[in-house]
């Protein structure tokens, strides 16, 4: 009698057993599959998030330049630098739209408003510098670069979309 009990609970032991095994094997299938996907995003977007932040520090890099320079041309420049700040104008309206896929729409927005500023200063010392007349417009767009800063903006931008990708808390940093 103790072996009909025994061969009648093994038989229903063996479906539990290879219910088990199998779930086991499948979850083990899936979890590596899992785990695997998760670790090549991670990769992918780590390689993403480092070239978004290197185009950011560029940018910055490249405002800056930009600005020092038509800063010191307006007071010292000669028609030679304004040729070389035009071909730098030219690169950074270059940088920044090749990289379009890494930058938010409000960034775009407001490289297309400092082009323009840009454009405007630019034309401006060019033809003080080509002509030696329009005096009173070199000053204007030298007036306008001094007060009206056109650089801000576009430098708070760019730092405010970097911290925000660093995840940088603005409360610690005030600290």
């Amino acid at each position: 009698m103790m072996f009909l009990y025994i061969i009648f609970n093994f038989n229903n032991i063996i479906p539990v057993i290879l219910t088990l095994v199998g779930n086991l094997i499948f979850y083990l299938f899936i979890k590596n599959k899992v785990d695997k996907s998760i670790e090549e995003n991670k990769i992918a977007y780590s390689g993403v998030f480092r070239e978004k932040i290197d185009i950011y520090r560029e940018l910055l890099n490249k405002t800056y330049s930009i600005k020092k320079e038509l800063y010191r041309i307006q007071y010292v420049g000669t028609i030679e630098d304004l040729n070389k700040l035009m071909y730098d104008i030219n690169d950074y309206i270059k940088f920044y739209t090749i990289n379009q896929p890494f930058l938010s729409d409000k960034m775009l927005t407001n490289f297309i408003i400092i082009r323009d500023e840009f454009q405007n200063i630019f034309d401006e010392f060019y033809k003080h510098f080509s002509n030696n007349k329009d005096l009173e417009e070199f000053f204007k767009a030298s007036s306008k670069l001094k007060e009206n800063n056109p650089f801000d903006k576009i430098e708070q931008q760019i730092i405010s979309e970097m911290k925000t990708d660093l995840k940088i808390d603005k409360t610690k940093s005030k600290k």
